[in-house]
């Protein structure tokens, strides 16, 4: 049977889902003799799948992530001190309808923004808006609207998201002016919307990383006032396949009777 003017219809009602699947369904409906009913509720389902299946695309992409990490992704058994039941606690989201902080601090490579990235993707998946920022875009984005007279567009920007991601704070001194625009973000979304940040930094050194201690206080005492904090130590996972990364190769000792090649001490 030729459904030519029905798929029409559809596609002119924008139920391209329903489209995709029409043909396949009446034939199931017409092997399992269906009823209208349940015909009805199988091609709705199929419409829903697709519009949910597009929204998650859309928010994944306005999330921006750099590199997109999921929690199937990461490997729990490189090191075994982060506790996955903390992890998936703060992914199923009850934080994020507390508007309450995650901070997670650690040295490089030991799967801060990978964790935080993965969250948020939970996120997205339980329909909340999330965006995704090093520390260096969001400085540069207050930067650049500034110069346009723009900073309010660029505040509102962070602060619509129900979470917004700060990462890589503390890998290197930030520009003059970082303190201010941190500040502001973080006093805005205080106790409105939740926020995770990662630090390669202990705290105590984010006034010389910001080159402002006291907005560095103020800061922190804003975002660590309803923050969970996790500390990730161990060694990067970056290097894993390196097992003497960082360390010299011991030397052999020389034989008694074997010179010294060693230079002397000046």
């Amino acid at each position: 049977m030729n459904h030519q003017h029905l798929e029409q219809t559809l596609r002119q009602l924008r139920l391209s889902g329903l489209s995709q699947t029409l043909n396949v369904r009446l034939q199931e409906a017409a092997a399992n003799r269906l009823s209208h009913a349940e015909f009805l509720e199988l091609i709705c389902q199929d419409e829903l799948a697709v519009r949910q299946e597009r929204l998650l695309k859309r928010r994944t992409q306005a999330a921006d992530f750099h590199h997109l990490k999921t929690l199937e992704d990461f490997d729990w058994q490189f090191n075994p001190g982060i506790h996955r039941k903390v992890i998936y606690e703060l992914a199923a989201g009850a934080f994020i309808r507390k508007t309450t902080d995650v901070f997670f601090v650690g040295p490089p490579g030991v799967g801060k923004t990978h964790l935080a990235q993965a969250i948020g993707y939970e996120a997205i998946k339980q329909g909340f808006q999330v965006l995704y920022r090093s520390i260096f875009d969001l400085v540069r984005d207050f930067l650049k609207d500034e110069a346009f007279s723009q900073q309010e567009r660029t505040v509102r920007k962070y602060l619509k998201p129900d979470l917004l991601l700060i990462d890589d704070m503390g890998l290197k001194n930030l520009p003059k002016h970082s303190a201010e625009y941190l500040l502001e973000v973080i006093m805005r979304r205080y106790e409105n919307r939740s926020t995770i940040m990662t630090s390669n930094r202990p705290i105590e050194e984010w006034g010389k990383l910001l080159g402002d201690v006291p907005s560095a206080s103020a800061i922190l005492d804003r975002f660590l006032h309803h923050a969970q904090v996790i500390a990730i130590t161990g060694r990067s996972y970056r290097l894993k396949d390196q097992p003497l990364a960082g360390r010299e190769e011991k030397k052999k000792p020389a034989k008694a009777n074997e010179p010294s090649t060693a230079e002397p001490a000046s």
